[in-house]
């Protein structure tokens, strides 16, 4: 008797190996897919709170509020020179501070986009804050397409 493998045992086993690199296959891809559709999220999410937070902090320090260009940038008087006038507003997408005679500096990484940011005077001394970030997706990939709309409200703390 010979020893060995017949060519129908053979090809069952290539075709059982197969199967199993694709299933294997598919696995990774999903992980892969699941693992990038939480790094947008987080970093949407991320670059929203920091915004809001920032904003909110400067609102609640400031002594005056001013709202221009049809609520698009936000102007806030403060005693300390340095910090007078401070203006909130976005450029190319990226939401923007500019502190006294500062430079601006961008307060949203290179990875979101501001599609919207909008500031509503709700009373003297209060400002609701509406702002829409999206994940920059140039490639237009599905599993990278996410946005989220935050929104709240300020006050002046004195």
């Amino acid at each position: 008797m010979k020893k060995g493998f017949t060519i129908i045992e053979f090809l069952i086993y290539i075709a059982i190996l197969t199967v199993t690199i694709g299933a294997i296959g598919l696995v990774m891809s999903n992980i892969f897919r699941v693992g990038a559709r939480t790094d947008v999220v987080q970093e949407v999410s991320h670059n929203g709170r920091f915004a809001m937070q920032r904003i909110g902090q400067a609102i609640r320090e400031s002594s005056g509020i001013e709202i221009e260009e049809g609520g698009k940038k936000l102007v806030l008087s403060f005693e300390d020179s340095a910090k007078n006038p401070t203006v909130f507003d976005v450029f190319q997408g990226k939401l923007r501070i500019k502190e006294g005679n500062g430079d601006c500096i961008e307060l949203t990484t290179s990875r979101v986009v501001v599609e919207k940011l909008l500031f509503k005077k709700v009373s003297d001394d209060s400002v609701r804050v509406e702002m829409n970030i999206s994940f920059y997706n140039p490639q237009g990939l599905p599993e990278y397409e996410f946005n989220s709309f935050f929104t709240s409200s300020f006050t002046l703390k004195n």
